[in-house]
């Protein structure tokens, strides 16, 4: 005969409420975004759009558009990966031509999109909202 255990059903709750928990959590980049950059090294900074498509679950294109020096136009594409373990945050790695490899560590929200970038020989901030 099965015996009614509570301290199982509680944790069977707690563990479900936590796993639903980080699920609700999880906030997905893709779409249209528009805000600035800025650099820490230099103090240029300038205005900055983004198209963010998935390419997996965990996976996402993005396409950055901006200006530097306010009239020279610059497009910076790189793949931004989920980092293991959370829902919102997301890296990314990517080799540019002339300008070496800049990496970027990236929070996302439902509303706003908060990224550190460093390169070789630069270091900034991407500010971004729906």
């Amino acid at each position: 005969m099965l015996r009614f255990r509570p301290r199982w059903l509680l944790w069977s709750l707690v563990w479900l409420s936590l796993s639903l928990a980080s699920v609700a959590t999880a906030a997905s980049p893709q779409g249209r975004w528009r805000g600035s950059w800025s650099s820490v090294t230099t103090g240029h900074q300038g205005p900055l759009r983004a198209r963010i498509r998935p390419l997996d679950q965990d996976s996402y294109r993005a396409v950055f558009v901006g200006r530097f020096f306010k009239v020279i136009p610059f497009i910076y594409p790189a793949t931004l990966d989920r980092v293991p373990g959370t829902g919102n945050q997301y890296r990314s790695s990517q080799r540019l031509p002339l300008l070496g490899t800049y990496r970027m560590s990236a929070v996302v929200t439902p509303n706003r999109f908060q990224a550190e970038f460093r390169g070789p020989r630069d270091r900034g901030i991407f500010r971004l909202s729906r």
